[in-house]
Order: C-alpha cells, then structure tokens, then sequence
C-alpha cells in the first residue's frame, strides 16, 4: 500500500484549507527507466482534509518506480524521482508540500500547498482552448453536477471554473514526463 497525498488545483478552498470535496485519483506505478512503462495502478479517493488516499498495488513487485497521478480534470502528474518500493512495507508519497515533488516542478502553489493543475477536463495532455470551449459550452448550458468541466467542484460549471482554464492554459501547462 502507498499512501499519496495529492490536491487538484481547482479543489482546493484558500478559505476552508481543505478540498471542496472528496474525489477519485488513478496512481501508476512506472517503470524507472525509459519507456518508463506501467507495471501497476490503483485508484484511491483523496480526503477533504488530509488531502490523502491508500492505494494498493497489489501486481508491482519490490523495486523502484515513478508514481504517476490522474484526476478528472487535472494535468497527468509524476513523481520528481523513481521512489523505492518494497512490498510489506507501507509507504507514502507527498505531493503537496513542495512543487519540486513533481517531475519538472509541474504543480502550481495555491496557499501554501502545492496542487497539481486543474483544468485539462479532455484529458488529452494540455490546457488549452478546447478545454475552455469544453467549460463554457456547459457554462452556457448551465450544466452541472459530478462532470469534468466543474474544475473547481462546486456543483455547477461557471466563469470560477473557466478562470482555471484559462489561466492555465495562458500559462502552457500540459503534462511533463521523464
């Protein structure tokens, strides 16, 4: 089992400090080493308050590997460094207290917790504008509930949840791998 304690962007509430819900993250273990292929995965939910999820690996062998993160709506996620796993022995892996925990630095400080991006609601890679055009079409539409495009997670999708996107995708955030 490896504990992950992991916080999407758009989830997190400056006001509360804690996530405006619980929520699935999909963890792979990868491959140290180019191609870097995966050898197991897991889902856990991630707490409101602890921002943290168990995920049990039960295929991987001992070893060292990267942990990959996924989120509905977030950029793909990986660990900065190959971390050491040995089977029996629980483990943890901590993605918030440092952006320098994802590969290339990839997250975004929001507070003082470090969060992966929010707002890649096609899962294709890249916040750009198809992914704005995604949020405000269910904007315009006054869609809601448990959908992709509610990037903060409040219940509706709105300007709030296009501001992420656009931000972002201002900034050329997409995924960044060994």
């Amino acid at each position: 089992d490896i504990s992950i304690k992991v916080i999407p962007q758009g989830f997190y509430n400056n006001s509360t400090l804690k996530l405006n819900m619980r929520d699935t993250v999909t963890a792979y273990l990868r491959n140290s080493f180019s191609p870097f292929m995966i050898i197991d995965s897991a889902k856990g939910v991630i707490d409101s308050i602890t921002f943290e999820g168990t995920f049990v690996f039960s295929n991987a062998s001992s070893g060292s590997y990267y942990i990959e993160v996924t989120h509905r709506n977030s950029i793909e996620t990986w660990s900065s460094t190959a971390v050491n796993l040995n089977r029996g022995t629980p483990m943890s892996y901590d993605f918030t207290n440092a952006v320098t925990k994802a590969y290339g630095s990839n997250m975004i400080l929001k507070g003082s917790e470090s969060c992966i991006y929010s707002g890649d609601v096609n899962q294709d890679g890249i916040i750009d504008a198809s992914d704005g055009s995604l949020v405000d079409n269910d904007a315009f539409n006054f869609n809601g509930g448990y959908i992709p495009t509610d990037v903060n997670n409040d219940g509706f999708v709105d300007a709030s949840d296009a501001a992420y996107v656009d931000n972002n995708a201002f900034n050329f955030i997409g995924i960044v791998r060994p």
